[in-house]
């Protein structure tokens, strides 16, 4: 035997990790031929197998979305138990990024609504290649060779960065397929809230709100009218007296005078209190009998979608498309008699040549569904709504979970000195050298 092959045997017989090869070996049927003279050349394998290194479409596929770990080493050394620890961390990225790929989808495939009839393939095409780039990230980021830690440290900020975004979107993503229609009703009823619509008093409760405010801001001017401002003793009371007849929430956002008296009553001067009633009371004849009592009692027993739809139609097509009714209109016509006479606009029907109001309650914007999905579950996070949350926030946690998993074990895999050695041109030579030598010897 020569001396190559004697210290490749040796070495092989020391190594503890490699029992497996050598009962690979021990296994192996061979061929004695005692005619040939050479004694080293008299043992041959009987049948030497035939490996196929030629990967099959299928199997290239099922390697982007879930890594092998000797895909995160090089090829200049390896072992069984070396590969083995590489697998866990292989199987964590991946379960990682399989994760945000089944989290995320809805996302994307809200994002991709304007495709019409492709979306599913285009939102699918998204999302697979955000899980192609990460795991391609993660593996390329267990490089820190020699002259390469750089780039190993970028490309697993760029990990990091794409898991952060889809771990951001998770729960968004889990929200938006399990919960739809209660998304859509909060938003409604959020669009109901900001326009004093879901909050509306019969006339007279305002009537006795103007009174009430109407006397306390003459007695707060008569008090201030015998102070003068120009002492200094006085100075302050006056100011105070000010501010109680004529203070305005901070930073408003909506200056419909009936919006601010129903939310923001409490934080106005009694004096503007009174200037904004008188502003739209004059208009409010609607709310007195029998068509605010109807309109009260559909509110409470109605969606806020479906109140939008009856009471603010085209508000309604700005947020929303679809019939929310479909099947129950006629029973709702019984009140379109008690707010014609009001004024109250008020409509049931679907016109044939409306498509606004055809099909399935769906949203005008797609874009806009993920807006209030991520507003809604994180306003839920912020707010420790944790009950009202469900999967969604089970989800996101997972995703968490895996994703900070995934950056350590990645990070902490690359400085192995085995994954440096095995991107060893050195070690790589040698073993060429070894085995070259070794085929010429068989020859």
């Amino acid at each position: 035997m020569s001396k190559s092959k004697k210290l490749l045997v040796n070495w092989i017989k020391s190594q503890p990790e490699l029992d497996y090869l050598r009962k690979l070996a021990c296994e192996t049927k061979i061929v004695y031929n005692k005619d040939i003279e050479e004694p080293s050349r008299r043992v041959k394998v009987f049948s030497e197998p035939n490996y196929s290194i030629k990967k099959g479409k299928f199997k290239r596929l099922f390697e982007i979305i879930w890594v092998p770990g000797r895909n995160l080493r090089g090829k200049s050394y390896g072992d069984k138990n070396f590969d083995q620890q590489l697998n866990e961390t292989s199987s964590i990225m991946s379960l990682s990024t399989g994760w945000d790929f089944i989290c995320t989808f809805p996302v994307l495939y809200y994002f991709a609504k304007a495709s019409g009839v492709l979306v599913f393939p285009i939102s699918s095409l998204y999302a697979f290649l955000l899980l192609a780039i990460s795991n391609a990230a993660g593996k390329l980021a267990m490089n820190r060779t020699k002259g390469n830690n750089n780039t190993a440290t970028f490309l697993l900020t760029v990990f990091l960065i794409l898991s952060f975004v889809k771990t951001l979107m998770s729960g968004v993503g889990i929200d938006l397929i399990s919960r739809p229609d209660d998304i859509k009703n909060l938003a409604a009823k959020e669009f109901l809230k900001e326009n004093g619509i879901d909050s509306e008093k019969p006339k007279q409760a305002y009537k006795d709100l103007l009174n009430s405010a109407s006397r306390e801001c003459s007695r707060l001017a008569d008090e201030q009218s015998k102070l003068d401002a120009t002492k200094r003793a006085q100075k302050s009371l006056y100011r105070e007296l000010g501010l109680q007849m004529n203070k305005v929430p901070s930073n408003l956002t909506k200056s419909n005078p009936k919006y601010l008296i129903d939310n923001y009553l409490m934080e106005l001067g009694v004096c503007r209190q009174r200037d904004l009633i008188n502003s739209f009371i004059g208009k409010e004849n609607f709310k007195n009998g029998e068509a605010f009592l109807a309109k009260n009692n559909l509110r409470n027993s109605l969606t806020p979608i479906s109140y939008l739809y009856l009471f603010n139609r085209n508000q309604y097509y700005n947020i929303f498309k679809g019939n929310p009714l479909s099947g129950s209109e006629e029973n709702l016509r019984n009140y379109q008699n008690t707010f014609d006479k009001s004024g109250i606009e008020f409509t049931a029907d679907c016109l044939a040549d409306d498509k606004n109001c055809q099909g399935k309650v769906r949203w005008t914007n797609p874009g806009m569904a993920i807006n209030q999905a991520s507003n809604q579950f994180y306003s839920r996070v912020i707010n420790k709504e944790f009950q009202s949350l469900g999967f969604s926030f089970i989800g996101f946690i997972i995703s968490v979970i895996l994703s900070l998993t995934a950056v350590v074990l990645l990070y902490t895999s690359s400085l192995n000195m085995k994954v440096r050695a095995s991107r060893s041109n050195y070690l790589d030579a040698v073993r060429n050298k070894l085995f070259t030598d070794m085929k010429e010897e068989k020859t």
